[in-house]
C-alpha cells in the first residue's frame, strides 16, 4: 500500500499547521497498518484507527478554520466546504465499517490520501502563499 511521506512541497509555511499535517500523515500510516492486519483483530484495529483519524482531522479542520477566520482569509468559506466534503465521506466510511460491513478497503484509504495531498497542494498552500510575509493572529494553542 502506498504511504504518505512528508515533503517540503506540502508545507504552508505556518509551523503549527504543517505540524498538524505531519501528524495526520502519521495517523493515515497507522490506518494502513491496521488494514494489513488479518482476522478478527482487523475490525477492532481499523475501527479504532479510523475513529482516531477522523477525530484528529476534525480537530485540525477546526483549528485551521479558526486561523483562517481570525486572519480574514477571503476564501475561508470555500475552504470550509472542502473540509466538510471530506468529513461527510469519513462519516460514511465509519458508518459502513462500524456496521460490520467491512467495506473500508484500500480504495477508501487511497481516497483519504489523495484528498489529503490534493487539498494541501491546491487549497492549504494557497492560503500559505496568501499569508506569506503578513502579521498573523493565531488562536489559543497555535504557534
Amino acid at each position: 500500500m502506498s504511504s504518505l511521506i512528508w515533503c517540503d512541497d506540502y508545507s504552508v509555511n505556518i509551523r503549527s499547521i504543517d505540524n498538524e499535517h505531519k501528524l495526520l500523515m502519521e495517523m493515515v500510516k497507522e490506518l494502513d497498518s491496521a488494514l494489513e492486519t488479518q482476522g478478527h483483530v482487523l475490525l477492532q484495529l481499523v475501527s479504532a484507527a479510523l475513529k482516531q483519524l477522523s477525530h484528529a482531522i476534525r480537530m485540525h479542520f477546526d483549528s485551521e478554520e479558526r486561523f483562517l477566520l481570525l486572519n480574514n482569509y477571503p476564501d475561508s468559506v470555500n475552504h470550509q466546504k472542502e473540509h466538510n466534503a471530506l468529513l461527510m465521506k469519513l462519516d460514511d466510511f465509519i458508518g459502513n465499517f462500524s456496521s460490520e460491513q467491512l467495506v473500508f478497503t484500500e480504495q477508501m484509504s487511497l481516497y483519504i490520501k489523495d484528498w489529503f495531498v490534493r487539498h494541501i497542494i491546491l487549497h492549504d498552500r494557497k492560503f500559505g502563499n496568501f499569508f506569506r510575509d503578513k502579521e498573523l493572529a493565531t488562536p489559543y494553542g497555535m504557534n
